[in-house]
């Protein structure tokens, strides 16, 4: 195996890895199946051309720069489908046109590079690296079509930067850092310089690896695909407390240890949870018996698993994020006090109607335990208003 072949290879095994590990992450979410589509279109394009960088003959190689079509061809279209799914450009995927438009010219220009030589011219080309094709007509269209897509989404990436949801903002950096310098590499190596005539190598697949490395950070230290249900093992006592789902319940209590037998009694009996707390989450762990749920962190630290008090809109991304992409959902906050001291009464209330907004939604059911210490009689009557309280079992 030549060290080319080899370095094709190594990404095509990457993104194999990657996108099933991210598909059984989260195997419901759009967003998980989207992105291993993608990783799987890259892994066909770097996994076909490792094929015919091998001591091949012409025929073979042939049939493998075919095949790798159906992965380059589709790779920018799935990209800007992700990010749209990310960006949540609902109005944007709810039209009608917008699946032709992302994948009608990629379904084009595959059919041309079979069957005509407009794209690729259709004999192999000997390079000391391995076999390679040699532009039609129509290449350059196809560039000026890849180039538009990247372009929107790094536009697409920027605008979720923007938006300064603190959590989101953390998640798109390396997305955007990863696809624009492998954009950028790739165009460079594989469109630009590649002649027959000087001894440039096409790498765009190995380039690929920088594109892999950005999105595995995003997933592992940003926490992209994050929010990960997890069902605890379910209980063989009855169900104590009757929670009906779309409602927003709260438990007035100077210390949350109702709140949390409530919650507990929740996830035991065929709901997955997802706690936000203002306490140590490994305290919380053990003194609470949450072994399986996810535990976010109220806190100013900035490690990982936490959310800052004052970025609201960062904790409600993740409770959506959450309760969007799991069946029979129940979220439990213990720190709604801590929001108030930070961000004020109005903020405060506003959260609480963002959350009962989704919780009718998507029929979750959020769960609040709130210490009444930070409250005079008017603003908790004001705050509790609209909610239920949990009555005794």
């Amino acid at each position: 195996m030549s060290i080319w072949a080899f370095l094709s290879l190594v990404p095509g095994v990457l993104h194999v890895m990657l996108g099933i590990y991210v598909f059984f992450l989260i195997p419901r979410s759009l967003l998980s199946r989207i992105f291993a589509m993608y990783s799987l279109s890259l892994a066909i394009w770097c996994l076909t051309e490792f094929g015919h960088r091998l001591d091949v003959g012409q025929g073979t190689a042939l049939i493998l720069i075919r095949a790798g079509g159906f992965g380059w061809c589709f790779m920018q279209s799935l990209w800007v489908h992700f990010v749209l799914v990310f960006a949540d450009r609902k109005r944007i995927l709810q039209k009608n046109a917008t699946c032709f438009i992302l994948y009608g010219p990629a379904v084009l220009f595959l059919i041309l590079f079979l069957f005509t030589d407009l794209i690729y011219l259709p004999e192999p080309y000997r390079m000391f690296y391995g076999y390679t094709s040699l532009p039609g007509k129509a290449v350059g269209a196809y560039a000026l079509y890849y180039l538009f897509l990247y372009i929107f989404a790094t536009y697409l990436l920027i605008g979720v930067i923007r938006k300064n949801i603190l959590i989101e903002k953390k998640q798109a950096r390396p997305l955007l850092f990863g696809s624009a310098v492998f954009l950028l590499l790739a165009t460079l190596s594989n469109v630009i310089l590649p002649d027959p005539g000087k001894s440039t190598p096409e790498i765009g697949t190995t380039l690929s690896i920088i594109w892999t490395v950005s999105v595995f950070y995003a997933v592992l230290k940003h926490k992209l695909f994050i929010v990960v249900p997890s069902a605890e093992k379910p209980s063989d006592v009855p169900l104590k407390y009757s929670l009906l789902p779309g409602r927003c319940y709260y438990i007035r209590e100077v210390r949350p240890d109702r709140g949390y037998d409530v919650f507990f009694d929740q996830i035991t009996h065929r709901r997955s949870g997802l706690c936000i707390t203002k306490l140590a989450p490994d305290k919380i762990r053990k003194r609470y018996r949450l072994a399986k749920t996810p535990v976010f962190h109220l806190t100013f630290d900035g490690k990982p698993d936490t959310i800052s008090p004052k970025d609201l809109d960062g904790l409600t991304a993740i409770v959506s994020q959450f309760v969007r992409q799991t069946q029979a959902p129940i979220l439990f906050v213990d720190c709604i006090d801590q929001i108030k001291l930070v961000n004020g009464l109005k903020k405060t209330r506003d959260l609480l109607s963002d959350l009962t907004t989704l919780c009718s939604e998507t029929d979750a059911i959020v769960l609040l335990s709130i210490s009444p210490g930070l409250f005079d009689r008017e603003e908790w009557a004001d705050l509790v208003g609209a909610l239920t309280g949990v009555e005794s079992p």
